[in-house]
């Protein structure tokens, strides 16, 4: 897991927290560009920034974590990203030149779900593998902050709870 704040402007929300408490003046409209306009409680994003942190420091983590423990690519089963968006995750499975099989969406489904994709893809696309089988994943979480990590870790015929929607 690593972090770099000098990203902490590239995502955020500017008011609502306790550094930036809710005040009349966060409901102001603050015109960005023609016909865009937003207040102080609503999410800031750099795109461009956000893109090149995740096709970097995504494929990244996960060679240094394989480099690490020794372990080879070819040999996991499954990589489940964050999902911030599917162009970005095709990106980052290219670079690390991944089989399209091995790598499971639920963004079409969903959307981007923040810190819930990685659990919610293995709920919804690989539940019947995840029960009946001994499996291999590496996942890879990014975001915020600027912040992201992977993990490696096995399943062997778990119980899958099955996905309640509100």
């Amino acid at each position: 897991m690593k972090t770099d704040g000098s990203g902490s402007n590239v995502i955020k929300i500017e008011d609502g927290g306790f550094r930036n408490p809710t005040n009349f003046d966060s409901l102001k409209e603050i015109k960005i560009d023609e016909g865009i306009s937003k207040n102080k409680l609503q999410l800031i994003l750099e795109g461009m920034d956000v893109f090149t942190f995740g096709i970097s420091k995504a494929p990244a983590s996960i060679k240094e974590l394989t480099e690490h423990f020794e372990l080879n690519l070819e040999s996991v089963d499954y990589f489940i990203f964050h999902q911030a968006n599917k162009f970005m995750n095709e990106k980052i499975r290219k670079k690390l030149n991944l089989p399209a099989e091995k790598v499971p969406y639920s963004i079409e489904r969903f959307g981007n779900t923040s810190c819930a994709t990685i659990p919610l893809t293995m709920v919804t696309e690989m539940r019947d593998k995840l029960e009946n089988n001994r499996l291999s994943h590496i996942a890879c979480g990014f975001g915020v902050g600027l912040s992201w990590g992977s993990v490696y870790f096995e399943t062997d015929e778990i119980v899958v709870s099955d996905l309640v929607e509100i």
